[in-house]
């Protein structure tokens, strides 16, 4: 494994180093709605197997505080998993068709509505407009 290669990947819009044609194609995919879709959907499930493996293993346990952690990861993932959202234009038909693929074969409105409750429950109404609009837009796609 070459460590540069991958920091190459976070650095790509820097320009400052040369990419491999193998790089590019992993960053034209890191550009696709498609990826963003997924990347939403994976950050948010992954979270709440973490928090359910999290409660298994400490839950009894009394130095552990399970909320705190439980907080800060929900802080961390809903935001990131919602800036891939936040790319999204509806008005776009490669970005609708993102969302109809991923819809289909995933749990992408369960995914949609954990993450409409958590920024409601911060208060963040803004995003929970735009997920909103996802949300029922991702409904109406599977009664086509």
């Amino acid at each position: 494994m070459n460590l540069d290669r991958i920091f190459t990947l976070f650095d790509y819009k820097n320009e400052n180093k040369l990419l491999s044609e193998e790089d590019n194609i992993i960053i034209e995919l890191y550009e696709k709605p498609l990826f963003w879709v997924g990347m939403f959907e994976k950050l948010i499930q992954n979270n709440t197997i973490f928090e359910q493996q999290l409660e298994k293993v400490f839950g009894n346990d009394k130095n552990f505080n399970y909320e705190l952690l439980s907080d800060a990861s929900n802080a961390i993932v809903y935001n990131r998993a919602y800036s891939f959202l936040e790319l999204i234009d509806l008005n776009n038909e490669d970005h609708q068709n993102a969302i109809k693929t991923k819809v289909k074969h995933s749990y992408l409105i369960n995914n949609l509505i954990a993450a409409l409750n958590y920024f409601t429950n911060t208060e963040e109404y803004e995003k929970c407009i735009i997920l909103k609009k996802i949300l029922d837009f991702a409904e109406k796609s599977l009664e086509v």
